[in-house]
């Protein structure tokens, strides 16, 4: 009889009762504290699981681009998998754009793959058939890392600025220059953004009805996601 595949899995995925979904499916379970990631197979994936409003939460402040940043620094097959109705959060924004945008960036910036499933059944589903692909016979990194290559804070702030439609590297270099940090540059009026090479009214306005719409889901997720720390 073949050995069953193994899983290992994030500590704090245990109260989801995803594990539990996979060990019945028959996989092997082994639970760690990750540093990076929530699902490590030894195939090469590693999968970071988000539910739908966490997701989109950490998408407005940024927290989501530096997660996905080390998770491919760490993962040469790095994968974000999204559980919940995403269509009801979309159509709930002010700026749906916004959304497409922020996932173009973790698409093409990061180079990770995202996957959306609509229940934890689901999900077990897909972690069991990622179970079974085989990529290669040994994966050419370490399996679990616990510690990510250092990146510097301006890099980090540059990252995730210019993740925001609109804004590319170059404007968000001029941003940060011209404000000093992020904090400064969320909370920033419209007469104070024209001030910033690059920048016009229109655009301007643009990005401060994108900061606005950010804000907003921010404080209607909060509550459900239990985000205590915003990235500044």
């Amino acid at each position: 009889m073949p050995f069953p595949e193994r899983v290992i899995v994030d500590q704090r995925e245990n109260a989801s009762g995803i594990p539990e979904l996979l060990k019945a499916s028959g996989l092997r379970v082994e639970f760690r504290m990750l540093a990076v990631g929530d699902y490590i197979f030894p195939s090469g994936y590693a999968v970071e699981r988000k539910e739908v409003h966490d997701f989109v939460n950490s998408l407005f402040t940024g927290r989501l681009m530096d997660q996905a940043s080390r998770l491919t620094q760490c993962y040469e097959n790095a994968l974000l998998l999204v559980e919940g109705d995403a269509n009801s959060i979309v159509d709930g924004l002010s700026n749906p754009r916004s959304f497409w945008g922020a996932l173009a960036a973790l698409t093409f910036n990061f180079h990770i793959r995202i996957f959306f499933t609509y229940t934890r059944r689901q999900t077990a589903d897909f972690l069991y058939t990622l179970a079974k692909r085989k990529i290669r016979s040994e994966p050419e990194k370490p399996l679990i890392y616990n510690k990510t290559r250092t990146r510097s804070n301006e890099d980090l702030k540059l990252a995730i600025l210019s993740s925001f439609p609109g804004i590319g590297p170059k404007l968000a270099q001029n941003m940060l220059s011209h404000f000093g940090s992020l904090r400064e540059v969320f909370s920033a009026s419209v007469s104070e953004l024209v001030l910033v090479k690059g920048v016009g009214r229109v655009k301007a306005h643009q990005i401060v009805q994108l900061l606005e719409s950010r804000q907003e889901i921010c404080k209607e997720t909060l509550e459900q996601t239990k985000l205590t720390k915003i990235v500044e």
